[in-house]
């Protein structure tokens, strides 16, 4: 097929992947409805309201160059037109005569809900992790809520603090921690949206919402034992994986068992391309994390039991990768009759915890992953005693007082 370049447009379909379409021309200009078909039949159409940009898609010395064009239909289809002459000249080995220009938008027409659209197309663009993407545009949606002007130039100090007011009456209450780190946590998702629009926040951090800052949490070795003792062996297999590797949760969702060394008791971190998954921040760990011989074992009993070759560890019903590891731990606590908090994180504490305590702190930050010695130092919890160990250390420590 000769090559071409084509006109699309990415469009807002309710979903964060927001998926280019392909654009009809009729009468030497854009026609609407765009539609979106599977198997040649039309399953959704989007009027100019929905459509984020427009753009040309051509191949360019062997790879594929996307041109942004904006949102102006008239003013995407004339540089398109350029951009296609253009290029059917250099295919037939001839110079360019147009210089494509895209028009310039002033600050004062840039509506904030076109903004926000452009964000969230962004995150999808730079593939971020789909986690990432829903926090960031719940975020964004919740300060549009509140936010009653038109334009993202317009933000003042009294739209956030009307933003905080928002989210204190209609935010769910959080059942643990401090809802002042739900607010926090908004606003900083709010600033790096401002951010890329070169929108200063207006609002100090010094002014948002206090939270007091507690030691970090993590499993007593108690309340592990009491899952494991009404665990089932799939269930154990969950919990010993958290506690013996230290992995955040998406990372065992996408682990394999191909990411284990079986021969020297070790296992890694590796990007996962049938997913399009890859490692946080593109660094593995540096060096493998050793594993304990009966962690090993139970592993090959598992992908025995299971048949799984080197397929996913933790699989959903589908196949594919489970993103609610969590509610099988919470399941187990539940029938443990535990009540505190439950949460993979507190995991990957105790797993810090302990390799700082008996390896010291530089080996505890190379194997879960941190590139910052400090990120580690926030995640490790104080030793705690047992009430029975604290009552006798503090009678030594006044054994030397009279009555």
């Amino acid at each position: 097929m000769k090559p071409r370049a084509v006109l699309v447009c990415r469009v807002n379909d309710g979903t964060p992947r927001f998926p280019f379409l392909p654009v009809e021309i009729k009468k030497q200009a854009i026609s609407f409805p765009v539609f979106k078909r599977s198997r040649g039949q039309i399953i959704a159409t989007f009027e100019p309201d929905k459509v984020i940009g427009f753009y040309c898609r051509y191949p360019d010395d062997g790879r594929r160059r996307v041109e942004p064009l904006g949102k102006d239909p008239i003013a995407a289809y004339s540089q398109y037109l350029q951009i296609e002459q253009d290029f059917s000249r250099k295919q037939l080995g001839l110079l360019p005569v147009n210089k494509p220009r895209v028009p310039k938008v002033s600050k004062s027409s840039r509506n904030i809900r076109n903004c926000a659209a452009e964000f969230k197309a962004e995150m999808v663009t730079r593939r971020l992790r789909p986690r990432t993407i829903e926090s960031y545009s719940a975020s964004i949606e919740n300060f549009l809520a509140s936010y009653l002007k038109g334009s993202i130039d317009e933000v003042d100090r009294k739209d956030i603090l009307r933003f905080l007011d928002w989210m204190r009456q209609n935010l769910d209450k959080r059942k643990f921690g401090q809802q002042s780190n739900t607010y926090r946590n908004r606003l900083k998702d709010v600033t790096v949206f401002f951010n890329r629009f070169g929108v200063k926040m207006p609002l100090a951090k010094k002014e948002w919402p206090k939270a007091t800052k507690r030691n970090p949490d993590k499993y007593r070795l108690e309340t592990i034992n009491r899952m494991l003792d009404v665990a089932d062996e799939d269930e154990k297999d969950l919990i010993q994986f958290f506690l013996s590797t230290g992995f955040r949760d998406e990372e065992a969702a996408y682990c394999k068992y191909s990411d284990f060394n079986f021969h020297d008791g070790s296992i890694n971190v590796h990007d996962k391309p049938e997913f399009d998954w890859s490692v946080k921040d593109h660094e593995q760990r540096s060096q493998d994390i050793v594993l304990r011989s009966k962690f090993l074992k139970r592993m090959r009993a598992r992908r025995t039991r299971h048949k799984a070759a080197d397929g996913l560890i933790f699989p959903n019903a589908a196949g594919k990768p489970n993103m609610h590891l969590i509610r099988i731990v919470q399941r187990v606590a539940k029938r443990a009759g535990i009540t505190e908090r439950i949460g993979l994180h507190k995991f990957r504490r105790s797993f810090g915890t302990m390799v700082a305590k008996h390896y010291g702190l530089q080996q505890a930050r190379i194997w879960l992953g941190h590139s910052d010695i400090s990120t580690t130092q926030k995640y490790l919890a104080a030793e705690e005693l047992t009430t029975e160990q604290s009552r006798k250390a503090v009678n030594a420590m006044f054994s030397g007082v009279g009555d």
